[in-house]
């Protein structure tokens, strides 16, 4: 276009006589046009959802400007790593379909001329519906409490979840599983056996839809547990040239599970440490004018608070330099599909004759090597931790040769999933219509891998979410939800994809999801014998100081007869012996919107309690206790059928279906001697000394040698629904919500995030544990004991 605006100018010019008779002169000559870069782009053409692929680049420029490269794709969530005028790592999500994705390069040289060249991919989708979060290996020392928990998703219809331990002999087995939408976690808990020698059993988790049954295979490793307790072993010494690398691995014996390292030099730093708080420690050395030694330190902590610590003598070479040469490494742990890249720094690349990369070619399949830079995309492997030695050999033209090591960790696929995970917050945050809610989380990542993480809402139920985003900030996580409606009160699991390399792992965040403003408490589940009449003491909350309208009770069941007592408690009568009694407390908030909430009541034929003295089962016209010396307990003629036994220290207290308490055995007296008061709902031993009791009207009164204890803590606490003793001191179900009180009654625990509907002592993890309405799985917080 140029060329010819000259041309027409010329012709205008002579047209007009503006030559003036004058010839042109011979060095005259047309600007030249700049041109644009030429690009070409190669690499696969397919590829599975989840991976990573490098694309190779061609790009030149006529004038041998300096260019720009920006990519672009047709499918959101494709990210693109290190581009460079030679290529691109690009990292595809995943797809629920086989998809073209148009890949675009966007070129433009200093003279802003810009070229736009396009490569088409077919990501396959994964052929997977269920997606299941397990490690392949797991380690337990002999009689420890084993607890391994998955993770999962379906995108079809789950009918069963079952954790397939057939190989081991298991008498105390629990599994935990909490599942909305088809997404969850199963937790599955027992004793290891004890062992005389290391043992490895197969094991299952199986997750069965209504198309087909998913398995994830898993080993259980036992490893018997040392007799001398906790042993760590180094060498004596380490020996490393400086800014080389040097990867350190203890020997380590122990009777139970390390819950910390930690590596730190004693007093003279001799290069930089990286991951101190993981069992093996890279050592990057400093440069050093002569050889030096220092002593490093690994502290070593066991779960039972045991510590040892250990020192070695690292010694850093200093050595003949060619000018400025070292390596450096990216990152220090690497997941599948992500790039390594060691560079050479040198102030003498120019005077470079011939150069070498030393790697495990069995392994690492993908590379480009340059005399100053290796590229290496981290291949899939099953081994947990594979330590990775680079050695760069170099000839300079002067004929003097230097070597370089360098060191990286490659993680399997399950132990890069093992280094992620999402710290909540305390606070579980609420949602309630149309009210916006903005909270942030943090990211885990212990090994550094942690590219990207993602939102996804596909399958959300319960709420209609207006607005679900999830900015990321390094490992700080920001979330902001709206819902124009909201149709039960729900903990809400949002799934969070992490992605490393080729790896994606789902986390969930969990949020509260608030029907009204309005809650309803309706009491926490309590057992007595059948046909028992029982007591129920309501609870009403709003969140806006709203009045609350008249609250009752009401039940489906023909057998149950309820006499209301005041405004929030009533008594139930049973005419029949089925297992589970349902009550409903209700009420209509300020939208005139009814709110319920259920409680149900177990009733069984038998209750069972053990003490220090008493082993007894409690039956409506029956009660039998005997000592340990198996003599039975005369507890006299019962006056009305039994409600309800209990048995602690040495005695045992019944309440009978007239509401009244006998206490019988040993002592202490202050026990036996049971104050006169009609009237009781419940009865609880809260300590080898110690029994409480709550009333009709819904107060609780204690006895025994430390009563002033207990009754001075319920001063001022205005709905008491239950309470359990503890080694410290108390817990209770104060207003829906539980606390712990230490025997100075200094508060040591509260979860004010949803209403208790369980408090029990599981024996098999020794803890006191609850479960709420918003979650069937069971707290058992390690405060209390």
């Amino acid at each position: 276009m140029r060329h010819l605006s000259l041309l027409i100018f010329c012709i205008l010019l002579n047209a007009c006589g503006g030559s003036s008779g004058k010839k042109e002169t011979a060095d005259s000559q047309p600007v030249s046009q700049n041109k644009a870069p030429q690009v070409s782009i190669s690499g696969d053409s397919e590829t599975p959802s989840l991976t990573a692929m490098r694309l190779k680049t061609s790009i030149s420029d006529p004038e041998n400007e300096s260019v720009t490269v920006k990519w672009t794709s047709s499918l959101s969530g494709v990210t693109f790593k290190d581009s460079s005028n030679t290529g691109v790592l690009v990292q595809f999500p995943a797809v629920t379909t086989d998809q073209e994705v148009t890949l675009t390069l966007e070129v433009t040289d200093s003279a802003d001329n810009k070229v736009m060249k396009t490569f088409i991919v077919m990501v396959k989708a994964s052929n997977n519906q269920v997606d299941i979060d397990l490690q392949d290996n797991y380690e337990f020392f002999s009689g420890d409490l084993v607890e391994i928990t998955a993770k999962f998703y379906s995108s079809e219809e789950i009918t069963d979840i079952e954790w397939q331990t057939d190989e081991l002999d298991l008498a105390n087995k629990q599994v935990i599983t909490q599942e909305i939408n088809n997404s969850g976690t199963s937790v599955v808990t027992f004793t290891a056996p004890t062992l005389s020698s290391e043992y490895s059993y197969n094991l299952n988790f199986v997750i069965t839809t209504d198309h087909d049954e998913y398995r994830q295979p898993f080993k259980l490793t036992i490893l018997p547990k040392s007799e001398a307790g906790l042993t760590v072993n180094l060498d004596a010494s380490y020996e490393l040239n400086e800014q080389d690398y040097l990867l350190i691995e203890p020997r380590i014996q122990s009777s139970e599970r390390i819950t910390s390292y930690q590596w730190r030099w004693l007093d003279t730093s001799l290069g930089e440490l990286v991951n101190t708080k993981n069992k093996t420690v890279t050592i990057k050395a400093n440069e050093v004018s002569d050889d030096t030694s220092a002593t490093l330190v690994l502290d070593v902590e066991t779960q039972s608070g045991e510590k040892k610590s250990v020192q070695t003598e690292v010694k850093v070479n200093n050595v003949v330099q060619v000018g400025k040469l070292s390596l450096s490494v990216n990152r220090a742990y690497a997941a599948p599909g992500q790039e390594v890249v060691v560079s050479v720094d040198t102030d003498s690349a120019d005077d470079i004759q011939s150069f070498e990369w030393v790697i495990d070619e069995e392994i690492f399949k993908q590379k480009e090597e340059s005399a100053t830079e290796l590229s290496l995309v981290m291949p899939s492997q099953n081994t947990s931790l594979v330590s990775t030695l680079v050695q760069y050999k170099v000839t300079f033209k002067n004929g003097l040769e230097a070597q370089k090591n360098a060191v990286f960790a490659l993680l399997s696929e399950s132990s890069t999933k093992a280094t992620l995970g999402i710290e909540q917050p305390s606070e579980l945050p609420q949602l309630f219509k149309n009210e916006p809610l903005t909270f942030n989380a943090l990211a885990v990542d212990r090994a550094g891998v942690l590219d990207s993480v993602s939102l996804d809402v596909s399958n959300v139920s319960y709420a209609d979410l207006d607005t679900a985003t999830l900015t990321q900030d390094g490992l700080n996580l920001f979330f902001t939800l709206k819902a124009s409606e909201i149709l039960l009160d729900r903990e809400l699991m949002l799934k969070v994809v992490m992605n490393a390399g080729t790896v994606s792992t789902i986390e969930y965040v969990s949020v509260n999801l608030n029907k009204s403003n309005l809650k309803l408490f309706a009491g926490s589940e309590k057992t007595y014998i059948s046909g028992s009449d029982f007591y129920v003491f309501g609870y009403g909350q709003e969140r806006l100081n709203n009045p609350i309208n008249a609250m009752s009770w009401s039940t489906n069941y023909d057998d149950l007869t309820i006499e209301t007592l005041n405004s929030t408690d009533a008594k139930v009568t049973n005419n029949a012996t089925s297992s589970f009694r349902i009550v409903t407390l209700s009420a209509r908030d300020s939208e005139n919107q009814l709110i319920q909430a259920d409680l149900k009541t177990n009733m069984t034929s038998r209750i069972y309690g053990k003490g220090e003295r008493y082993t007894c089962y409690f039956r409506a016209d029956e009660v039998s206790c005997r000592d340990n010396s198996y003599t039975l307990l005369d507890v006299g003629e019962l006056a009305a059928p039994v409600k309800k036994g209990v048995t602690k220290g040495e005695f045992v207290c019944l309440l009978n279906n007239d509401d009244q308490v006998s206490c019988h055995g040993i002592g202490p007296l202050s026990v036996l001697e049971v104050p006169e008061k009609a009237g009781v709902a419940n009865i609880v031993a809260v300590s080898n000394t110690d029994m409480c009791a709550q009333y009709s009207s819904g107060d609780w009164h204690c006895w025994g040698e430390q009563a002033d204890y207990f009754n001075n803590l319920f001063v001022g606490k205005s709905h008491i629904d239950n309470l359990i003793g503890t080694q410290q001191g108390v817990c209770l179900v104060n207003s829906g919500y539980i606390e712990c009180y230490n025997n100075k009654s200094e508060l040591i625990y509260q979860d004010k995030r949803s209403f208790v509907k369980s408090l029990e002592f599981v024996n098999l993890l020794n803890k006191v544990c609850y479960t709420t309405e918003r979650s069937t799985l069971r707290t058992c917080p390690d405060e209390i004991n």
